[in-house]
């Protein structure tokens, strides 16, 4: 032993500092980061795809009526989403669905109007 009495007591000192679990506390801290943006990233796509899947002639409707922009048309859009659910044929309701979501891309393409 070729220390003194002054540098067992620095290294001591040093020794007594070093914190055994710092890298395991970074690692849990990391890790409930990514678990929590993963979460938010579930959720976000759940919300994603529950707008995506709505009834295009709903979205329409909600537009016209929902935020004023024209009476006339709230009434005859409420009519179009009606049938767009309630006819008996599946492929009318396919079809009524398709010409609402081309609505939709009308309104984006031409007027500007994004239709949520």
């Amino acid at each position: 032993m070729d220390e003194t009495p002054e540098e067992l007591e620095q290294i001591r000192r040093e020794a007594a500092e070093i914190d055994p679990y710092r890298y395991r506390r970074h690692r849990r801290w990391l890790i409930s980061v990514l678990i929590f943006a993963a979460g938010a990233g579930v959720c976000w796509l759940a919300i994603t795809m529950a707008v995506a899947s709505r009834n295009p002639c709903e979205r329409v409707r909600d537009h016209y009526c929902h935020h004023a922009v024209d009476p006339g048309k709230c009434a005859s859009y409420e009519g179009v989403f009606r049938e767009s659910v309630q006819d008996q044929s599946p492929a009318m309701r396919s079809t009524i669905r398709d010409q609402c979501l081309t609505k939709i891309n009308r309104l984006k393409e031409e007027d500007g109007v994004s239709v949520r």
